[in-house]
C-alpha cells in the first residue's frame, strides 16, 4: 500500500513537473527589432508575436492565447499607449487565438477574409476542442474573431505610420498575410518565414494546408517587389535585424531543395517512408531545430509532388 500511495505521488510530481516544463518552455523574451517595433521570441520555437508603439497607441501582430499575457505584460513595462489594434498573419491556433487576452483596450482586429472564415470552421472547431479539454491557456479564454476581414490589401494610416497588409494567399495557410511598415523598414511575415527552424506544415483538427508551390511563389512575389526592408520578421525562430532579403532567399532555398530531392526520390521509386528516412538536406539547413517537423514537411511535399506531377 505504502509503495502504491509512493508511486502516485511520484507519478503525479511527474506529470507537474512535465506541465511546468512545457509551460516554462513558451517562455517570451523581448527582441529590440528598430526603434518602438518589437518582437517577443518564444523560446520553444513557437509563435513568435510582435508589436509596434506609435503615437496613439499599440498595433500587435500575432497572439497566441497561452503566451499573450506575456506580451501584454511586455507592452505594458514598454508604454502606457493602449493596444488599438490586432492583426494576425494567419488563423492558426498560436497565431490567432489570444485576442481575448487584450480586450480591456478593446482594440480593433483585422485579418483577412480567409482567417476570418477559417476562425469559424476548423480553427474555431480546435479551439473549443482545446477549450473542452482544459488545455493550457485555453480553460477561461473566449476565441475573439476579426472585426474587419479584407480581400486583397488593406492600408491601415495609424501614430504617424503606415500599416500595409497584404492577403498574400495560399502558401503556409489558407490565407497567408503580411505587414509591411515602410518607414520603419520592417515587414512581418508570419509563417511565410521561420528562421534557423524547420517550418510547420500547417495543421488544424486534422486539417492540413501548407502548399508548397504557393508558398514558393508567395516569396518570390515578396522578392520581387523590391522594397525597402533591413529586417524581416519571422513567424517562429529568432529575427535576424538587418539581415534583409536573405532571409526569405534562404527560405525559399529550403523549400526549392526539399520539393526537388522528394521529386527525385519520387522518380526514383522510392516511397514515403524510404524518402522521410532517406532524404537529407545540405549543410546550410543543419542548424535548423524541431527536426520532426521536417519529416511532417516531407511528407506533405511527398503528396503534392504525386498531384502535381513536379
Amino acid at each position: 500500500m505504502y509503495f502504491r500511495k509512493f508511486a502516485m505521488a511520484v507519478a503525479v510530481f511527474a506529470a507537474i513537473t512535465v506541465a511546468h516544463a512545457a509551460s516554462a518552455a513558451d517562455k517570451m523574451t523581448l527582441r529590440k527589432v528598430t526603434d518602438d517595433v518589437y518582437m517577443m521570441e518564444n523560446g520553444r520555437g513557437s509563435s513568435n508575436s510582435t508589436f509596434v508603439v506609435t503615437g496613439d497607441g499599440v498595433l500587435v501582430f500575432d497572439f497566441d492565447v497561452r503566451t499573450a499575457p506575456q506580451v501584454l505584460a511586455a507592452i505594458r513595462k514598454t508604454t502606457d499607449k493602449k493596444v488599438r489594434y490586432l492583426v494576425s498573419s494567419h488563423s492558426a491556433g498560436d497565431h490567432a487565438t489570444g485576442a481575448w487576452h487584450f480586450r480591456e483596450d478593446n482594440p480593433v482586429y483585422i485579418a483577412s477574409r480567409p482567417q476570418a472564415r477559417d476562425l469559424f470552421m476548423q480553427e474555431g472547431r480546435e479551439f473549443q476542442q482545446r477549450k473542452e479539454a482544459g488545455r493550457e491557456g485555453y480553460k477561461d479564454a473566449e476565441l475573439v474573431r476579426p472585426d474587419i476581414a479584407f480581400d486583397g490589401e488593406m492600408t491601415l494610416y495609424f501614430g504617424g505610420l503606415t500599416f500595409q497588409m497584404t492577403l498574400e494567399g495560399h502558401g503556409h495557410s489558407t490565407g497567408d498575410t503580411t505587414v509591411y511598415i515602410p518607414q520603419k523598414r520592417v515587414f512581418l511575415t508570419g509563417d511565410l518565414l521561420d528562421t534557423e527552424i524547420h517550418p510547420g506544415q500547417g495543421e488544424s483538427s486534422g486539417v492540413y494546408y501548407s502548399v508548397v508551390d504557393g508558398w514558393i511563389r508567395i516569396l518570390d512575389n515578396i522578392m520581387a517587389r523590391k522594397l525597402a526592408v533591413d529586417t524581416y520578421v519571422p513567424g517562429h525562430g529568432p529575427v535576424h535585424v538587418g539581415r534583409g532579403v536573405a532571409d526569405l532567399e534562404e527560405q525559399k532555398r529550403y523549400f526549392v531543395t526539399i520539393r526537388d530531392e522528394v521529386a527525385k526520390m519520387v522518380q526514383q521509386g522510392k516511397t514515403l517512408e524510404q524518402i522521410k528516412k532517406e532524404l537529407k538536406l545540405p549543410g546550410e539547413f543543419a542548424k535548423y531545430k524541431r527536426a520532426s517537423r521536417l519529416r511532417n514537411f516531407i511528407e506533405r511535399t511527398y503528396y503534392q509532388v504525386q498531384e502535381k506531377g513536379w
